[in-house]
């Protein structure tokens, strides 16, 4: 009787293992050989479930956005204001937690990839993590005003807030700078402008 493998299960698990050896080593010097044998499988395996070494990667940022969307999800309730429910969205890039360190390392690794290369697939996951923030943003803003707590307007700030938090984020790094602080202070001064006063 053959066993049954969940693919996507599987991709996960190489990728989670490679992590490590992500940071250790960074996108450009990866190699599929170091990826084989930091997950426990042959290269062909390897093949069976990447294209080449950037899917890996992409799976690994997949899989840390997919795990805060699931946090941001088990930390907002009803009484969740809009402005809270937008810090605890940006808290995977902004977050300063130990717990958050290794998402950061690999996340700013593949960001300075992506920066600096026009590698075709990797736009074109950012474009698909771009918009799956983009979605979970326009849904937060939509709830807001159906709430009563926001102006109708706000829905013409989606692609500005996720526009400065990237640059905050660019900035922050490149600086040095306490990026949390200054995001909050921007959003603290644009809920100013589009609370609904009570």
């Amino acid at each position: 009787m053959a066993i049954k493998v969940d693919k996507d299960k599987k991709r996960r698990d190489i990728a989670v293992a490679c992590t490590e050896l992500l940071l250790e080593k960074g996108i450009k010097n990866l190699t599929i050989t170091d990826i084989a044998k930091t997950a426990g499988i042959g290269k062909g395996t390897v093949y069976d479930y990447f294209s080449n070494k950037e899917e890996i990667v992409f799976e690994i940022i997949r899989n840390f956005i997919e795990k805060h969307h699931q946090k941001l999800l088990s930390k907002s309730d009803e009484s969740t204001s809009t402005k809270q429910k937008i810090l605890y969205l940006f808290d995977f890039f902004l977050s300063e937690h130990e717990s958050y360190e290794k998402h950061l390392d690999v996340f700013r690794e593949y960001l300075s990839v992506t920066l600096s290369s026009k590698c075709s697939p990797m736009l074109e996951f950012n474009r698909e993590c771009a918009d799956f923030i983009k979605n979970i943003l326009e849904d937060i803003i939509e709830e807001g005003i159906k709430k009563g707590e926001i102006k109708d307007v706000s829905r013409n700030l989606v692609d500005g807030i996720i526009k400065s938090e990237r640059g905050y984020m660019v900035m922050a790094w490149a600086e040095g700078r306490d990026l949390k602080k200054d995001f909050k202070e921007y959003m603290d001064t644009l809920f100013d402008l589009i609370e609904i006063k009570k």
